[in-house]
């Protein structure tokens, strides 16, 4: 069904674009001359960010599982489908609200501190593998 292969490959792209994001710049100190400005990695930051990565992980490899399984290359379970759909909504969910506790409430010395283009690169992932999960488990048998 093309929905379905659809669904797992937006999956597979969100999990990617998760996993990357965690690496591009999240944050940027606003500081005036003669200091400079540097920017930090999501990795770099905080520990959300690798559990994050974590969830990212966990949607890549669920949703690569359910693509191989829609094109005859792995045979699951109805039930193990079923299971891994609905991990990648779980992951998704986790890592939505993992990024989105950092999108809103920035590491200390926050005052110093602006978002940068990392950040809401891993909160679009975020959203897009849960909307990737829900449309699996919604076209799930």
């Amino acid at each position: 069904m093309p929905g379905r292969v659809a669904a797992a490959f937006v999956g597979v792209l969100a999990g990617v674009g998760l996993i990357i994001a965690v690496f591009l710049p999240w944050y940027a100190t606003n500081l005036g001359p003669p200091f400079s400005a540097t920017s930090v990695s999501g990795w770099e930051a905080t520990t959300i960010a690798r559990l994050a990565l974590a969830a990212g992980l966990v949607v890549t490899v669920a949703s690569a599982a359910l693509v191989l399984d829609e094109r005859g290359a792995l045979r699951l379970a109805h039930r193990h489908g079923d299971a891994l759909a609905r991990a990648v909504v779980a992951a998704g969910v986790v890592a939505a609200l993992l990024v989105g506790f950092r999108l809103i409430v920035l590491p200390d010395p926050a005052e110093f501190l602006s978002r940068q283009i990392g950040l809401y690169l891993a909160f679009a992932a975020a959203i897009g593998a849960v909307l990737s999960g829900l449309a699996q488990v919604a076209t799930r048998d």
